[in-house]
């Protein structure tokens, strides 16, 4: 994995993440290229110049991005505030939850992208789907062009990312012919942040308020409904299918089958003594205050009470749809032991794990240091599949 700045993974990890969600290396480099001596700065960065530096990114594109609308060039108005949209993500991605600072900071990453969304041809529909007395939040991104009804595909999150964040699964979904449902459920993005919503265990239930929503959808064609996840996404995704029999096909970019043991090696879970190892090294990409809030938990001893119940193995038996995994040797939050462990599990017929080495790329998690060819891999399986 390229470690932009080489004591600092967490950061690291941001700039590949900020990457991956169309931000543009060079406009990065511009900012993070100031960032060296901060990123040393003992436990985990000088987070006041981290904001700050992405602040003032995320200003310049959303200026760019009006001063080209009001032009008339909505092209370039669009594109500037998708960008602007990811660097706003990362100006409050590692403030405090409690700062006032990352409350404004994460309306104004929507804002963009509700901009770049509308301004898009064809448009993203922003929504919001009915869960109970609260709402699910989401965007749907039409299929290419092609015979409707067709196939659709939700697309999840991790743990502290956002569907936002998710696009490039969406648009390359999208260009395969298939329609996308990005959301945030419990925990997630705008589920958390604006919602209150904390992280479950039982993830079925919100992607079952999702499919419901999306079977009203005249362009989707209800035989043929997939799910794609990431990271956290690939506990969230395998347990869902566990009980929603609608969808026909997952596919996990980066699986965990034991969500607490993963959580326990990546904080340095003490009995006791809680986490003691949330430095800039340590496998994360938000901050343990974070971690917490996600979790719903006012402390570590009662955030590993709740992730007992996040585990695959009393379900796994009973996945059975179609199942492909992609995972990296070298993944860091999830070895790749948690993927081999769930193809073992699921009673799927037809199910498949690619693991991708350091030598041929795509070893970090996710696939960051190299998103290409699992992506498409994914994808194209997706189609397949659908």
């Amino acid at each position: 994995m390229f470690h932009y700045f080489p004591d600092n993974y967490r950061w690291s990890l941001a700039v590949l993440r900020a990457i991956a969600a169309g931000g543009l290396f060079g406009e990065i480099d511009w900012a993070c290229s100031r960032l060296r001596e901060a990123a040393k700065a003992a436990p985990s960065g000088d987070l006041e110049a981290w904001h700050a530096a992405w602040r003032e990114l995320a200003m310049q594109l959303e200026t760019s991005a009006r001063t080209a609308r009001e032009a008339g060039h909505h092209v370039s108005a669009s594109d500037f505030s998708l960008r602007a949209s990811v660097y706003y993500q990362w100006a409050e991605g590692l403030l405090d939850p409690d700062d006032a600072r990352a409350h404004a900071m994460y309306g104004k990453h929507l804002d963009c992208f509700a901009d770049f969304a509308s301004q898009r041809s064809p448009a993203i529909e922003i929504v919001d789907i009915p869960f109970g007395d609260q709402v699910i939040p989401a965007y749907l991104v039409p299929a290419a062009p092609g015979n409707a009804p067709g196939p659709a595909c939700l697309l999840s999150d991790g743990l502290d990312a956002n569907k936002e964040e998710m696009f490039y699964v969406a648009l390359a979904l999208a260009r395969r012919g298939i329609t996308t449902l990005a959301f945030d459920g419990p925990g997630q993005g705008a589920a958390l942040r604006v919602h209150g919503m904390t992280a479950r265990h039982d993830f079925e239930k919100p992607v079952g308020a999702v499919v419901d929503w999306l079977l009203q959808r005249p362009e989707v064609d209800p035989a043929r409904i997939g799910i794609v996840a990431a990271s956290w996404g690939g506990y969230y995704a395998p347990r869902a299918v566990a009980f929603e029999k609608r969808i026909k096909a997952c596919g996990v970019m980066g699986a965990v089958f034991d969500t607490h043991a993963c959580m326990v090696r990546r904080v340095g879970y003490v009995p006791g003594q809680g986490a003691t190892q949330l430095g800039g090294n340590a496998p994360l990409g938000t901050t343990g205050k974070q971690i917490l809030r996600i979790l719903g938990a006012p402390d570590w001893e009662s955030a590993f009470r709740k992730l007992e119940a996040f585990r695959l193995e009393p379900v796994a038996h009973q996945i059975d749809c179609d199942l492909f995994i992609v995972h990296g040797e070298n993944d860091r939050h999830a070895p790749p032991s948690e993927a081999q462990r769930l193809m073992e599990a699921v009673a799927s017929r037809h199910k498949r794990l690619r693991v991708f080495t350091q030598a041929e790329g795509g070893a970090a998690h996710v696939n960051l240091d190299r998103p290409e060819p699992a992506l498409s891999m994914v994808c194209d399986w997706m189609a397949e599949r659908l």
